[in-house]
């Protein structure tokens, strides 16, 4: 197509009234199709491409798939997506992109070039930047489409770990955060909202902190309580990164004052207010009880969360547990965090990177961690000599360990030795997923982008994943690479063990068994695991694994726990279902790898 044909869609952008994208999508829809205009037939493709690529909804928190289709049909029909882009409608953008007129529809172009054209050029990503952030913070516009536009700008500035640029955005919103006009005071808290969750200007944190806290100040002045907890609240997370913990507690304590306060005026309205009361009151109780012990006598927390009780009980609640976790400082964590990002950092492509990651952790050696056991309890007899008691978070009992006494019952012995190997592995996984899961996954989603269809055909290669799940099965590897770790071990849990169950039939396990009516039904994951079979099939180590993650209940227990709907938010974000979408990764990896071995020796 000729550039100097493009007038037409110049007049289309300059006679439509609102100029966000959305509108012009279905400007440029409708003069597609409209049978009394004499475009030509490509002026009408040209159409339909801006009306696709103007369709697209900007999700910037994703690094992998920064655009996402605008409907989504039950039936698997959807509008347009990146990926839909032919090379010919890359080229034609790439070739009129500098002329065209309308800076949001320019931003756009250029960010699509970045992500769809191989091998990437960084100065697509650069002009996209600079059109994000052209004009600067807008606070008409902020809340619609800036605030996107401007987090956008800043993760593609990271990508390319370009200085200047980041420093510039940075000073735009520092800049915009402290300007006391009315119209962007309106906008602060979602500034600093942004700058907390791009982890931007860290010198600035205890500005910040301040200027929340002024602003929490006034709200709470005027009873305008659910805004000041906002601000007091985010305030008090600028005041720890700031190191300042005299002025962190101050502000969680005013916000704990302001639930209560919003809880007690909840409560004086009457009528259906009261439900909202119920959980203000108990939200307030909770938000106390954050408060460090050596701050309490200061701010008569005890004395407040008493009199929060009483109100508790009156509107018909019971009082929270008291929990409290106690974390201590591991020695060489920044090291070994180091190390596991080197260990993926600089791969040529999405799968020599997923390679390595599979790698990042050493899986446990069972008779190893079986002697280390054994040791342990010859040296601490005491710790086994009286049997232990697990509990779930809502108080029923799901294990006990039995005693090991002074008799000679080695079933008690090996039980117990069992139930510690669990403990251990447990708390090592904890360990892998901080120290170098997580750290090396941030490290190639920052060089990588990983698209659905790529950890499809992954998974549609690997001889592990049964064809008849490998879209469930793909989806919860992509969820993981989206850090939704919490979704994707409901997909999980159940799809390992399908995985399990086919591997067991291969290698000609039975796994049904017949009721006394003649019925046939499946094995669960824990009867799955007990058969002969599965030593032969996993191995000692990597049956240990399956055992201690999903089925016993001394550890995660995630089969179960998912199954029976019993997993909470905290477990559900915790670091177990993290372990287990990074092994079946590693599952699906090797399993690829080893087919290719046998292959190339065939």
């Amino acid at each position: 197509m000729e550039l100097c044909n493009l007038v037409f869609l110049q007049n289309i952008i300059e006679n439509e009234g609102d100029n966000s994208l959305q509108s012009l999508s279905t400007v440029f829809g409708r003069e597609a199709s409209r049978e009394d205009r004499s475009y030509v037939e490509e002026e009408r493709e040209l159409l339909v491409l801006f009306r696709n690529i103007t369709s697209m909804m900007l999700t910037p928190k994703s690094n992998n798939e920064p655009f996402q289709p605008l409907m989504q049909m039950a039936d698997g029909r959807r509008s347009a997506l990146p990926a839909d882009l032919s090379q010919n409608e890359l080229t034609i953008l790439a070739d009129i992109v500098e002329r065209i007129g309308h800076v949001a529809i320019k931003a756009r172009i250029y960010d699509l070039l970045w992500i769809c054209c191989k091998p990437r050029k960084p100065l697509n990503a650069k002009c996209a930047i600079d059109l994000y952030a052209n004009g600067g913070v807008r606070p008409d516009t902020w809340r619609h489409t800036g605030k996107k536009e401007f987090e956008r700008a800043y993760r593609l500035a990271r990508q390319l770990n370009d200085a200047e640029r980041i420093t510039s955005i940075e000073n735009e919103l520092i800049y915009s955060f402290n300007n006391d006009a009315e119209d962007f005071v309106d906008i602060t808290y979602s500034i600093a909202e942004l700058i907390e969750n791009l982890n931007a200007l860290k010198e600035h944190n205890l500005n910040i902190a301040e200027r929340l806290e002024s602003f929490g100040s006034s709200l709470k002045s005027k009873s305008h309580f659910k805004d000041a907890i906002r601000y007091f609240e985010l305030s008090s997370r600028k005041y720890k990164k700031g190191l300042n913990e005299d002025k962190r507690v101050d502000t969680l304590v005013q916000a704990a004052e302001s639930y209560a306060l919003d809880a007690e005026n909840q409560f004086n309205l009457g009528g259906g207010s009261k439900l909202l009361a119920n959980s203000l009151f108990e939200t307030a109780i909770h938000a106390y009880r954050k408060v460090p012990a050596k701050y309490r006598d200061e701010y008569s927390i005890d004395e407040r969360i008493s009199n929060l009780r009483h109100s508790l009980n009156e509107s018909g609640k019971h009082t929270l547990n008291e929990m409290t976790l106690v974390q201590t400082p591991i020695e060489g964590a920044e090291e070994v965090a180091q190390l596991s990002k080197e260990h993926v950092a600089g791969k040529n492509s999405e799968y020599e990177a997923l390679v390595y990651f599979s790698g990042i952790c050493n899986i446990e050696k069972y008779d190893s961690l079986m002697e280390i056991e054994k040791k342990s309890m010859n040296t601490n007899f005491l710790s086994s000599f009286f049997g232990s008691t697990q509990y779930a978070s809502d108080g029923r009992v799901i294990a006990k360990t039995p005693s090991v006494g002074l008799g000679d019952n080695q079933e008690s012995v090996n039980a117990t030795l069992f139930d510690n190997m669990v403990r251990t592995f447990s708390h090592n996984t904890e360990l892998n997923v901080k120290l170098s899961i997580l750290p090396a996954l941030h490290q190639i989603l920052s060089e990588h982008n990983f698209s659905k269809r790529f950890i499809f055909e992954m998974c549609d290669y690997s001889p592990l994943i049964p064809k008849s799940s490998v879209n469930l099965i793909s989806h919860a590897l992509w969820l993981g690479l989206e850090l939704e770790f919490s979704t994707a071990i409901h997909i999980i849990a159940p799809q390992l063990e399908k995985i399990v169950r086919e591997q067991l039939k291969e290698a000609g396990g039975h796994t049904t068994h017949l009721d006394k009516n003649g019925i046939e039904h499946e094995k669960g994951l824990s009867t799955l695991l007990d058969m002969p079979e599965s030593l032969e099939v996993f191995g000692q180590n990597h049956l240990f694994e399956l055992k201690a993650l999903f089925t016993n209940s001394i550890g995660p227990n995630l089969r179960n726990e998912v199954a029976h709907g019993l997993l909470s938010d905290s477990a559900a974000y915790a670091e177990a279902p993290i372990y287990a979408w990074w092994m079946l990764i590693r599952m699906t990896i090797h399993s690829i790898i080893l087919s290719s071995e046998e292959k190339e020796n065939a």
